[in-house]
């Protein structure tokens, strides 16, 4: 057996992912029709093998939603929160894009509001969203 070693100082390679415009403009149409009943039939199987959408980094989903309204992106918050708990090969734990979605919505000065963070807690187990984890 052999042990690597970690070093400190050393760059990690950032996943590269790449958020497709089109498919999220899917997403943002299933959420707004509120065809969020029942993602798992609803979204066709080209869409389905996309989830590594869901490791994307702030930077990453602050480039690809910067010209949706708050409105839009509070609809996402909705298909991202309950899109994992449909698809298991969807759950993205601390890295869920509505983490970054509510960071991008507090960089607006738009703060959740109570019922939208009960909604959360109600329809999702992941228990990072909405803010992330506390440690960092």
């Amino acid at each position: 057996m052999t042990t690597g070693t970690w070093d400190p100082g050393s760059k990690t390679s950032k996943l590269d992912v790449n958020i497709n415009p089109a498919l999220l403009q899917r997403f943002l149409v299933l959420a707004e029709n509120n065809q969020l009943s029942d993602l798992a039939n609803n979204i066709d199987e080209q869409d389905k093998l996309q989830f590594a959408i869901m490791k994307a980094d702030l930077t990453q989903w602050k480039n690809a939603l910067n010209d949706y309204s708050e409105t839009q992106l509070i609809a996402l918050i909705r298909f991202f929160t309950l899109i994992e708990m449909a698809l298991p090969e969807w759950a993205a734990g601390a890295k869920s894009p509505v983490i970054s979605i509510n960071k991008i919505l507090k960089s607006r000065g738009h703060k959740l509001e109570k019922d939208m963070l009960l909604w959360i807690k109600q329809n999702s187990d992941n228990r990072f969203i909405p803010n992330g984890s506390p440690l960092l």
